[in-house]
């Protein structure tokens, strides 16, 4: 930590405040815990930590202790005009995460990381919400599991007691490892329809599967989508959408309602602040109110992951 001590906590958004719902952690002391964990793990999380380099580009991978991190990340993503931050978890049971998300002090939060099949998963969501994450992010398509799976009943049921909501990436991935047989978003149908109260949100409005999304969200109104990423999944689409057209066919499918902002910004490159600009001007140009541009910015992200409770005043 600086000289100036722990962060302060965070203050409640406000209406013009921004919200990125996905963004992501990697760090050295990240992934020495899991690498100690799992040993047999992916060849590229050993290979990143011993050239301290992650991601597509190579690039450094920070060196920060958990408290030190989330000064850095707060720093960060307020210098790109972020109000706050969710980061989406890709390491289960990680207690540098905890530790990063009690020192980010509302600023930013997280959603952990588990295997819905495990007979563990209820207990260790349990111990995740106690623990101050707002929800769950699943990999399906990088794991390669089903959500439909009956294994994955016990997990579902304690979300919908603890009120988590589950952000779900579906569709195309840069895992070398993901499987594309698990990638369509209409597995999880059977699971929306039977855990109303659960609110599902569906990454990267899709990634490729726009339309199935989309058919998904007509069925079952727990289903959100978010909107993060490049979105270069456009350039393998037969449609040939343009991101405007991507956003004007989920806000008329779904309403602002259920539409949220996130850059999936990692920390082993400059926070995507050309994704924020290119996003908020297209809600801009579409039109959109400010009242439902600021759901899409913000209040959305605020409400399904109640962001601002126990916020200071």
């Amino acid at each position: 930590m600086s000289d100036a001590g722990p962060l302060r906590p965070a203050p409640p958004t406000a209406r013009g405040d921004v919200v990125d719902a996905h963004c992501h952690l990697f760090s050295v002391g990240l992934f020495e815990e899991y690498l100690a964990k799992h040993p047999d793990a992916h060849p590229r999380f050993r290979r990143a930590l011993e050239e301290r380099r992650f991601g597509r580009r190579g690039e450094p991978l920070p060196d920060l202790d958990a408290a030190a991190m989330a000064e850095w990340y707060v720093r960060r993503i307020n210098e790109a005009g972020i109000a706050k931050a969710v980061v989406v978890s890709v390491i289960e049971d990680s207690q540098y995460t905890r530790d990063f998300i009690a020192a980010a002090n509302g600023h930013v939060a997280a959603l952990c990381n588990l295997d819905p099949r495990s007979p563990r998963a209820p207990e260790l969501l349990r111990r995740e919400m106690a623990a101050g994450f707002k929800g769950v992010k699943l990999l399906p398509v990088n794991r390669c599991y089903r959500l439909s799976d009956e294994a994955c009943r016990p997990f579902f049921e304690t979300a919908a007691e603890l009120g988590a909501a589950v952000t779900v990436h579906y569709g195309v991935t840069v895992d070398p490892s993901g499987d594309m047989r698990y990638a369509d978003p209409t597995d999880l149908s059977p699971v929306a329809r039977d855990f109303p109260e659960v609110t599902f949100i569906i990454a990267h409005f899709g990634a490729g599967y726009l339309r199935e999304a989309l058919r998904l969200g007509y069925q079952c109104k727990n289903v959100c989508l978010d909107s993060s990423g490049t979105n270069n999944w456009m350039d393998y689409d037969p449609h040939g959408f343009t991101l405007a057209e991507v956003f004007e066919r989920a806000l008329t499918a779904l309403g602002p309602e259920r539409v949220m902002f996130g850059t999936d910004s990692g920390t082993t490159a400059p926070y995507r602040r050309w994704i924020r600009y290119q996003q908020l001007r297209t809600l801009e140009e579409l039109g959109l109110s400010a009242t439902d541009i600021d759901l899409v910015a913000r209040g959305n992200a605020v409400r399904i992951f109640r962001l601002d409770e126990g916020s200071a005043t």
